[in-house]
């Protein structure tokens, strides 16, 4: 069997597979697409997640579109960090170009098709893995599933990346608890995991998931941080420079970011030749620092590692059983985060050592498990309209935290809302914590922070949020009689399946139907 792992990221994109000869994980790289940097002794190769529009007929992608610096030259054209657009509740609207409108679902599409043909020109898979953030959404993986079949592709698995990266270290080691900090470009994502042995004489491992906890907050914000820094220092603004100047201060400032990763000052300049105005950005890295701090991207930090201690001391695992802390991700290269979580566990514990490669790499791991016993992050929850306050409420049908498969909620019972209702509909989604921060200036022109504002983030199983059918009544439906019968569960792929009885015929409406295709 040949498998190849997927890590589609934000800022870059990592594909690899089993060597056949070596058996260790071996890195693709594709001709035009691929960049090759170093990163300590070993080179690295990723694909930059980059899509140019040329024209009608000519689109560029990875490194050709980065190294051509494409970017500068025609901004509106050069679409970036599109994996994020495609996993947020409010997306960007669709870019008009040659006629053709361009959303980040089709950009994301025309990525990874060409990644995929790439794949097949050098290997024939029998099996795709693909590595998603810990707390996707429900509505993200069907888009990868969707995007499986568009493209012929064998049998379809999905991963959280910081999982991944945990299992590919700790797959050798049984019995190990190691803890993964992947910080990439859109998200921040913590998994805590624990290997054992199934059996003295076997080589297989089964691996539990401990605890996760996540941010969708990344190195795309630090970016746009550095730019409002810059801009708000020189008395300027992004109406003044326009949104063009603005995206090309951001690729100004990734640079500064990148430089900052290895020295203490770092600079960088760029004309707009537009507006004749020459901008120099300059930023030390104690600067850098104050920023992540006042932007809450630190604290957010220190709450997910909170987090992540309290559930697992809530199973019995203390700090000092976690082996290994491993910094994934571009993000993680930061001196600044790099620190705060030496402060944590120590710099014993603590390393980076496959930055871009460790989520794809672990990944391969899976074909050396049993199983993984892992468990919801989010909750599942059908969204109810309080006329009263007019407001949402949400009526919890499956615990997050819950394991899964088999997962289960009590049977709910429900009544039809017409007299003469012919089918009952629910809006069931996914409830998240997500937090925010709002970020001000003081009178010496010194950034400034809230605390960061919590609330729920509730996304539709549905797309376009309509309601999922769940029955369908014959003969009609009467008002204050119970009607149906619904049990909920989550299966083996992670999804919200129903099982559905028809109180008044005694007839099994639906058997384990998944929700979302429902109709």
């Amino acid at each position: 069997m040949t498998t190849v792992i997927i890590d589609f990221g934000t800022s870059n994109t990592v594909v690899c597979t089993t060597d056949l000869i070596t058996q260790k994980p071996r890195t693709l790289r594709f001709e035009g697409m691929s960049r090759r940097f170093e990163v300590g002794t070993e080179q690295v190769s990723v694909v930059p997640s980059l899509v140019f529009v040329e024209g009608q007929n000519s689109i560029l992608f990875g490194e050709e579109v980065r190294a051509k610096r494409l970017g500068f030259a025609q901004p509106e054209r050069c679409f970036r960090a599109f994996k994020r657009d495609l996993a947020a509740d409010f997306v960007p609207p669709a870019r008009l170009l040659d006629g053709n409108s361009y959303s980040a679902e089709i950009i994301s599409e025309l990525f990874l098709k060409e990644i995929w043909q790439q794949v097949e020109q050098q290997l024939q898979p029998s099996h795709v893995i693909f590595t998603v953030p810990v707390g996707a959404f429900e509505r993200y993986l069907d888009w990868f599933r969707d995007l499986g079949d568009k493209l012929n592709m064998p049998t379809v698995q999905i991963v959280d990346e910081s999982t991944a990266a945990a299992l590919g270290y700790a797959v050798k080691r049984p019995g190990s608890v190691v803890l993964v900090v992947d910080f990439g470009g859109g998200t921040l994502d913590l998994s805590l995991v624990r290997t054992v042995s199934v059996a003295a004489e076997q080589q297989a491992i089964r691996a539990e998931v401990l605890a996760k906890s996540d941010a969708f907050i990344g190195g795309v914000d630090i970016d746009t941080w550095i730019v409002e820094h810059y801009l708000h220092k020189i008395g300027s603004s992004r109406e003044e420079v326009g949104e063009i100047g603005f995206m090309n201060l951001l690729e100004v400032a990734e640079r500064v970011k990148i430089q900052l990763s290895t020295t203490d000052l770092a600079k960088e300049a760029w004309f707009d030749d537009e507006n004749f105005m020459s901008h120099e950005l300059q930023l030390h890295r104690d600067e850098l620092g104050e920023i992540l701090e006042n932007q809450q991207l630190l604290e957010q930090l220190r709450q997910a590692i909170d987090e992540v201690f309290a559930i697992a001391l809530a199973k019995g695992i203390s700090k000092s059983s976690i082996e290994q802390v491993l910094l994934v991700g571009g993000t993680c290269q930061i001196p600044a985060i790099q620190q705060l979580v030496i402060s944590y566990f120590g710099r014993q514990k603590v390393k980076l050592d496959k930055p871009f490669e460790a989520v794809a790499h672990g990944a391969l791991a899976l074909s050396e498990m049993t199983a993984i016993d892992d468990y919801l992050r989010h909750s599942y929850a059908i969204r109810l309209w309080e006329p009263h306050s007019k407001t949402y409420s949400y009526f919890t049908l499956i615990e997050k935290g819950a394991k899964y498969p088999g997962a289960r909620s009590e049977a709910l019972t429900l009544q039809v809302a017409i007299e003469g209702q012919r089918e009952i509909r629910l809006d069931i989604g996914e409830v998240a914590e997500v937090s925010q921060a709002e970020v001000a200036y003081d009178e010496q022109g010194r950034m400034t922070s809230s605390h960061l504002i919590k609330q729920d983030s509730y996304r539709s199983l549905e797309t376009h949020h309509q309601q999922v059918c769940v029955a369908y009544l014959e003969p009609p439906g009467q008002t204050g009689i119970d009607r149906i019968q619904a049990q909920f569960e989550v299966n083996e792929q992670r999804v919200l399946v129903v099982t559905v009885k028809d109180l008044l015929t005694g007839k099994m409406l639906v058997n384990r139907g998944a929700i979302a295709n429902l109709k």
